[in-house]
């Protein structure tokens, strides 16, 4: 493993510590850089992962590996600029596979599907859906994830429509389909209001 952490008390300022192990295919710049982008970057990762999946610790898991993955591949990004845009990617892919391989589990398992808003089991997911205005996430939970995942990266971090194609790896077409889509399921869920 590349990346460990220790985190100290969930949800608090930066008390997350990101150590790596020894790698010596890595120049202590880009260990500086990683650690750098991981302290400014991690709650914001973990938070969009929330969005995409529903559960606190599941999107701690999806934000840790995506930095794993970015430090595996550091060095197909040569410009720090597009580093976050890399990140996200890997993020939402991470989320993608997660939900797929979830749902395959759940369906060769006989289990029922999640319930709206996806299934909450720790105390801080129940807070985070209290807090967030609940009809609003248990309406994104009803959402195919092609669909969550473009209306969540369009109004949750305002990205634009060619920046949520790369993200998604998909034509602007496709994620104007989504994003439409996303938003006729939220408003028959919602009453109408936007």
């Amino acid at each position: 493993m590349i990346m460990q952490t220790a985190i100290q008390a969930p949800r608090k300022e930066p008390t997350t510590v990101l150590r790596l192990v020894s790698d010596n295919t890595r120049s202590g710049s880009a260990r500086s850089e990683i650690v750098a982008l991981y302290e400014d970057e991690f709650h914001g990762m973990a938070r969009l992962g929330y969005l995409l999946c529903g559960n606190t610790q599941q999107a701690d898991d999806l934000a840790h590996d995506a930095f794993v993955k970015l430090y595996e591949h550091w060095d197909r990004v040569n410009d720090p600029a597009k580093r976050r845009a890399y990140l996200r990617t890997i993020l939402v892919n991470l989320a993608h596979s997660a939900h797929r391989r979830d749902s395959t589990v759940r369906r060769h398992a006989g289990a029922p599907m999640l319930a709206e808003g996806g299934a909450t089991t720790s105390a801080e997911d129940e807070a985070m859906w209290r807090s967030a205005r609940p009809e609003v996430l248990a309406a994104l939970g009803t959402l195919s994830v092609r669909q969550r995942t473009a209306v969540v990266l369009r109004h949750w971090l305002g990205m634009t429509e060619g920046e949520i194609a790369d993200s998604m790896s998909c034509s602007v077409g496709s994620v104007r389909t989504h994003i439409n889509r996303g938003h006729q399921n939220l408003a028959l869920r919602l009453g109408g209001t936007r």
